[in-house]
């Protein structure tokens, strides 16, 4: 089985430059896939094989992920370019998926299925992260944490 990642990355979003959303599939549930193929040393009785397997289930197919692009393209064209990229495969057992990353402040979800007048059958969200980023203003970059940012404030 073939699996693909889709990536955007956005000219400008919250003060920042060139931002990427690493997309992926969320929500219900899809036929199992053969995780024996696409997890090294699979074992469905490891405690934690779950996260693998959400890694797995948050890929795209091709013509999701085309169907995406062409959503996107079509609706933000403008905004960034995306990109589809055959994901490598099998992945590693320690691997999580994207929507099990811990987010609050500069790294987020962007709810792409929430978005008015979306139309693709499945639902989609996009992990960003800002930490580090090019400010547009040329001021710099923003700082790699909160906690940076607080000490930075304090001196």
């Amino acid at each position: 089985m073939e699996l693909y990642d889709v990536t955007t990355i956005v000219k400008e979003f919250s003060g920042c430059k060139n931002v990427e959303f690493n997309w992926f599939r969320c929500g219900e549930r899809r036929a199992p896939r053969s995780y024996a193929d696409l997890i090294e040393n699979y074992d469905p009785s490891d405690r934690y094989v779950y996260y693998a397997e959400g890694c797995i289930d948050e890929m795209f197919e091709l013509d999701e992920a085309q169907a995406l692009k062409d959503y996107i393209d079509q609706n933000y064209g403008e905004a960034g370019i995306t990109t589809i990229e055959k994901a490598k495969l099998p992945i590693a057992t320690d691997t999580i998926g994207l929507g099990a990353i811990s987010v609050g402040g500069p790294q987020d979800f962007y709810m792409l299925d929430k978005a008015p007048g979306y139309t693709l059958p499945f639902k989609v969200e996009g992990y960003f992260d800002l930490r580090g980023c090019e400010l547009v203003d040329g001021s710099g970059a923003r700082p790699y944490s909160t906690l940076t940012r607080l000490a930075e404030n304090r001196s």
